[in-house]
């Protein structure tokens, strides 16, 4: 039995017989208040894992960094040799002592535990994101009913004709109907359908009297798990969801399986078949439900973003469809921007979007039908936005003579609210609509763009807006709030990552929206080296990863999603992580001022 908890990075690379080996070799050692650990440029002939206490780490005066219960220091003194700071106990602090030749060893025969020492920032933090997929069959087994959703039950009274029932399954297209008979409840299903015909059945008969009341019913907050093992048993295609005993939904056997293999399939079926705003809206509650779901499964934020982008879109154009006349809805272009058009928005922060309207033609009730739409977006779960980008506002409702000519302003009067502006049109998708407005207006964008230097400066200079929240040492720099030290990974990172591969791409004549395809396509076009190209990438999708945590956290405790994390209660390995992210954006800032010539702004 072991003795010591091995199993949080790096050590839950390591195979068992690994861990017991290492534990083997390694010794407990004990430091009062205040006693030095290790000294700078003094041997470190070992790797620190901290049992009880805080060890803190300082260079000169400063203190760089604590270490708390779990924590593992130093790994790069380690490799080096020789510690480059002082550690000392701030309070009496035990400490798992694993001595270096055994700890170098495991690097050599272990790729993964070896990452940690050695990998580039773009390795490091992918092989960190592959350690989340082992949750994927824990939270795939604790599954509910609820999280898969279930079809809305069409009803129909036993003493209604055969006929009537197929009527009713073909216009709500349903395969089946729950049958009221009296305090009994049936089912009648396309297959009892096919044998009622083959038998010659009249289809005037009542369809109480060929239904089956033998149902197999299951509770909605039940193990999903269940209901497929219940399927399978019996050789179901379907069962009667009930919640407080009463009937309301029908999972279908192709429901379940599609929630097992590919749960935003089963989702995008629904988005098809609503009927209503009401029914998008508990469909938009299961978008969020299959963020957590999927992020429990180790689904990384950049390909998270993209599938909850396609979703979204999706939603808002039924939305959009069920609110607007079709005249409108089709020569019209609904947009979304900002992290939303990127596909980089996965939870639900604000609304950012936009209609574009073609010339010459009138819509007297398209501002009524924007309002309805930022209503229901509302209602979604999508909050308004701040500073108001949305169709509600007619700032961003326009005919296309009307959006060339903001255009035109934002390129000839570049003041700081012009920039912002650009930068949110940049990102924009179309959803809904004339997607030819959209590629108007890009190529209006691009053919009045002037190989204008200071333009280009002008646009890139927002990324000097936030410091980039890594001082000396690599230290991190957080603020107080409430009694915690907080960093801000938006303003700190996120952003500079963000707008800087926006400027470029802008520079360029590249029309990609997400930044992932930004910067594989500066690369390949030799505007940014390949290899800062992957560094910023995954420190997107790392920082990402952090603000997406954070984010469900605070939506449990009934709180809205932030920006703001806490680094002391971030594992090594994470702090590490962090910090090499923030880095990537430091050289990346640093490159784009020299770029830019910002420093002579």
């Amino acid at each position: 039995m072991s003795r010591f908890d091995l199993n949080h990075p790096p050590f839950d690379t390591l195979a068992p017989a690994e861990r017991d080996a290492l534990e083997a070799r390694s010794d407990i050692v004990y430091f009062p208040d205040d006693a030095q650990i290790v000294g700078p440029d003094q041997p470190m002939d070992a790797l620190y894992m901290v049992i009880k206490g805080v060890a803190a780490e300082l260079a000169g005066d400063e203190t760089l960094g604590r270490y708390r219960i779990h924590d593992v220091f130093d790994a790069r003194s380690l490799v080096a040799g020789r510690a480059a700071n002082r550690f000392v106990a701030e309070e009496e602090t035990l400490l798992l002592a694993l001595p270096r030749d055994a700890v170098l060893a495991l690097t050599d025969s272990n790729p993964g535990f070896g990452a940690y020492f050695y990998a580039s920032v773009a390795e490091k933090m992918g092989l960190l994101a592959q350690r989340a997929g082992s949750r994927e069959l824990q939270t795939l087994l604790s599954a509910t009913v609820r999280d898969a959703g279930c079809r809305q039950p069409v009803f129909v009274d036993a003493a209604a004709s055969i006929r009537d029932a197929a009527r009713a399954m073909k216009e709500q297209r349903s395969k089946s109907v729950l049958v009221r008979d009296g305090e009994r409840l049936g089912i009648f299903t396309t297959t009892d359908c096919r044998d009622v015909i083959l038998e010659g059945v009249d289809s005037g008969e009542p369809v109480g009297r060929h239904s089956s009341y033998q149902l197999l019913c299951i509770d909605r907050d039940d193990f999903l798990f269940n209901a497929l093992l219940l399927m399978t048993q019996r050789n179901l295609r379907r069962l009667v969801v009930t919640e407080n005993g009463q009937a309301v939904g029908i999972l279908a056997q192709v429901d379940v399986l599609s929630y097992f293999s590919n749960h935003s399939h089963l989702i995008a079926q629904r988005l098809d078949r609503a009927a209503d705003l009401d029914e998008l809206a508990d469909i938009a509650g299961q978008i969020d439900r299959l963020i957590r779901i999927l992020s429990g499964h180790g689904v990384r934020p950049p390909q998270l973003g993209r599938l909850v982008q396609a979703l979204n879109a999706r939603l808002f154009a039924r939305a959009w469809r069920m609110i607007a006349p079709a005249r409108l809805a089709e020569s019209s272009c609904l947009l979304v921007m900002g992290s939303e058009g990127r596909g980089e928005q996965i939870l639900k922060t604000d609304q950012d979007n936009a209609l574009l309207l073609p010339n010459g033609e009138d819509f007297p009730e398209a501002a009524a039908c924007c309002e309805a739409f930022s209503a229901a977006l509302a209602r979604f779960g999508y909050p308004p936005c701040p500073g108001g980008v949305m169709v509600s506002n007619p700032h961003w409702r326009l005919s296309l003579s009307d959006m060339r000519d903001r255009i035109h302003h934002w390129l000839t009067r570049p003041d700081g609210d012009s920039m912002l502006q650009l930068a949110i049109f940049c990102d924009a998708e179309s959803v809904c609509g004339d997607e030819a407005l959209l590629a108007d207006c890009r190529g209006y964008l691009r053919a009045r763009l002037q190989d204008d230097a200071g333009f280009f400066s002008r646009f890139a200079r927002a990324i000097d807006q936030f410091d980039t929240p890594l001082g000396p040492f690599s230290r991190l720099r957080t603020r107080e709030s409430g009694g915690r030290e907080l960093l801000d990974l938006k303003k700190g990172g996120i952003f500079t990552l963000v707008h800087g591969l926006r400027a470029l791409a802008l520079e360029n004549g590249i029309d990609a929206a997400s930044s992932a395809e930004r910067a594989s396509l500066l690369a390949a076009a030799g505007k940014l080296e390949a290899g800062l190209a992957d560094d910023i990438l995954e420190a997107l999708a790392f920082l990402s990863q952090l603000r997406l945590e954070r984010g469900l956290r605070r939506l449990d405790a009934g709180e809205s999603p932030d920006n703001l994390i806490e680094p002391e209660a971030l594992s090594t390995l994470e702090r590490d992580l962090l910090k090499d992210a923030l880095a990537v954006a430091k050289r990346f800032k640093t490159q784009l001022r020299h770029h830019y010539r910002l420093g002579s702004f």
